[in-house]
């Protein structure tokens, strides 16, 4: 519609618009809106379904020559208009963001007839005395008295069973809504493009969604891995508000055709199930960034989150990327989370092609970053070949974007497992939680690197904070197990790892965590089955820890016949020196053990920094050597 073309009333969803008074009906309820809240929405009503630009608002709202903060003037007035148009208890689902770009009124726009007030008969004032006037009919006797307190005593019970049962959010729309949402989930999106092949775009666009969610640090974002399952919950939304300990779920579907891709989302308050919005987003394939900004600014203006201007001003920067890149990057993210050599070796190559198809695409070297440091952590190559490709590609990713968590937590991850830079770890792993606190894999990272300086109860306070962020990943409740052996709290340990095999009893390094602090315990059945298993499962051979297990418990000439084997380098030309060192200390032999170390400062072995804390080490503290050794590697003891 044009200025010309809006009626003097017009009929939006659940409200009537006077265009004359800019006064706002519902209800029953009239407010007067102010003039820019006003101005922006009868731009907005001219053209319904289609984007008003921020420019077209300013030249409306302020004039050339008037000087303002823009920015803050007009969020600060669609912010008034949102709560305006928000039903009681209820947020606004009809104005849309887009971000950087402008606005969208998505609702219905109709004209509207006279208000009862100007449509029926005026009774004149003498007659409506003459109304006051006449006194009530007198009810007769005691049981009209009786029955009308019947009928209040009716009234009042279903009152109190609506409260109760809060049908359709009563309890909200009656006294202004519930509790404020803190905290939220992102559900697995359904794939609905109809082939299975397109679940990874799917996956990783939740991933990333929900990685955009937590750039907000006013709001408890937790992380997908967890919620991933919950992609057609069983027990309903209240049940996983309970497990994942968050107020709200958003949920939705992809649906990808072509070079378009539909996102429809919407937000359900999980304590209640009660649902609070909804929206559609359809856009090119290279736009995608954008679509991700907007639903991460339209939740937050649901929940009313408050952003940081920091905050703010990273939504506002434009992202673009090309689909092929992007698609690239959400292959290499999902073979990550397979957590197995080849997988890690394939997403590695799929990094490595997105950022061919654009090489200024930071995620995708934050990625490759992570591909190489896992891949030197799973022994697929070694350190001295992984981390400096691993600290190049954060680098870079850190030139391109500077605001990358991401790669913030990989050259934190390089600098304490390869450079020994303790401090410059420190900070890389500070300012990455400084950017995104709801990164559950930084505070593992980080709870990893406070456990290697010997800060046990710093430690294990970090590795909670993120299961509390993905309260269901069997790989931090694994590491819980792992920093409570380090700070020789075995019981602990032993009980959390045995969670997780309750779960999953084939994860192969839960098994092993099981397993050292039973030897640690003096329980040697249990400590050499669980290792027993855990070379099943992992398929390489006997290795160093079922030798550890073996010395450990006086069968030396076992422990010394699986020596023989892993001391000869693999095909990959790779040693675990640390562990080897770790059987040579436990038979006896020092000068043997510190043979290992000394090959192991050489190769920068992956977990050598955990040298000062690993009970694997404990036959050597007492010699000058371990002193110096600790020294070289810079761990302060």
């Amino acid at each position: 519609m044009s200025p010309s073309t809006l009626p003097d009333r017009v009929r939006l969803p659940g409200f009537e618009l006077d265009l004359r008074t800019g006064e706002l009906l519902n209800n029953g309820r009239r407010q007067l809106l102010q003039d820019q809240p006003f101005q922006v929405l009868k731009m907005l009503l001219e053209r319904p379904g289609e984007m008003v630009t921020r420019e077209e608002l300013q030249r409306r709202l302020w004039p050339a020559d008037t000087f303002v903060d823009f920015d803050h003037g007009l969020n600060k007035a669609v912010g008034k208009l949102r709560d305006a148009l928000s039903e009681p208890g209820q947020t606004c689902n009809l104005i849309e963001t887009l971000p950087r770009r402008g606005y969208r009124f998505v609702g219905s726009v109709e004209p509207a007839g006279k208000p009862d007030a100007e449509s029926s008969p005026e009774i004149p004032a003498d007659a409506q005395s003459l109304i006051s006037e006449v006194p009530a009919p007198a009810v007769a006797g005691h049981r009209a008295r009786w029955f009308a307190l019947g009928v209040a005593v009716i009234v009042l019970l279903l009152l109190v069973v609506l409260l109760i049962a809060n049908p359709a959010n009563v309890r909200g729309r009656l006294f202004g809504g519930g509790a404020p949402i803190r905290s939220i989930a992102v559900l697995q999106l359904r794939n609905l493009s109809g082939s299975p092949d397109q679940d990874y775009f799917a996956e990783g666009f939740t991933d990333e969604l929900t990685t955009n969610l937590a750039r907000i640090s006013s709001l408890r974002v937790v992380s997908v891995t967890s919620s991933r399952q919950y992609k057609d919950p069983p027990g309903g939304l209240p049940q996983i508000a309970r497990e994942l300990n968050v107020d709200a779920v958003v949920e939705g579907s992809v649906v990808r055709d072509g070079n378009r891709v539909r996102i429809t989302t919407q937000l359900i308050d999980a304590r209640t199930d009660t649902h609070l919005w909804a929206q559609s987003y359809e856009r090119d394939s290279g736009e995608v960034l954008e679509v991700q900004d907007s639903i991460a600014l339209d939740v937050a203006a649901q929940v009313r989150a408050k952003l940081t201007p920091g905050e703010q001003q990273a939504f506002d920067a434009r992202r673009t990327v090309s689909p092929k890149a992007y698609d690239a990057y959400l292959r290499g993210r999902n073979e990550l989370g397979k957590q197995r050599g080849d997988a890690l070796l394939k997403g590695a190559q799929f990094f490595q092609q997105a950022i061919d198809a654009e090489p200024q695409y930071a995620p995708a070297y934050a990625g490759l970053a992570d591909a190489y440091s896992l891949l030197a952590n799973y022994s697929v190559m070694t350190p001295g070949e992984a981390f400096p490709q691993a600290k190049a590609a954060a680098r870079k990713a850190l030139e391109l974007d500077p605001a990358s968590a991401e790669a913030h937590t990989a050259l934190g991850y390089v600098k304490h497992h390869y450079d020994w830079d303790f401090a410059g770890a420190q900070a890389e792993f500070s300012r990455s939680l400084e950017l995104n606190p709801s990164n559950p894999l930084a505070h593992l990272r980080y709870a990893e690197f406070l456990s290697s300086e010997g800060r046990h109860d710093e430690a294990i306070r970090e590795v909670r904070l993120a299961h509390d962020l993905s309260p269901l990943s069997l790989v931090i409740r694994s590491n819980i197990g792992r920093l409570l052996y380090y700070a020789r709290r075995y019981d602990e340990s032993i009980a959390e790892t045995q969670k997780v095999l309750d779960l999953d009893p084939n994860r192969a390094y839960a098994h092993i965590f099981l397993a050292t602090s039973y030897e640690e315990k003096g329980d040697c059945p249990a400590a050499i089955d669980e290792m027993k298993k855990a070379v099943v499962l992992i398929g390489r051979g006997d290795g160093p820890g079922l030798a550890h297990a073996y010395a450990k418990c006086g069968r030396q000439a076992e422990a010394r016949r699986i020596l023989a084997a892993v001391e000869q380098p693999s095909d990959n030309g790779w040693l675990e020196c640390f562990w080897i060192a770790g059987v040579r200390a436990q038979l006896g032999e020092k000068d043997r053990a510190f043979y290992w170390l000394d090959k192991a400062v050489q190769s920068r072995d992956f977990f050598l920094v955990f040298a000062n804390v690993s009970p694997y080490m404990d036959p050597l503290r007492a010699d000058p050597r371990f002193e110096a050794l600790v020294k070289k590697i810079g761990i302060v003891r």
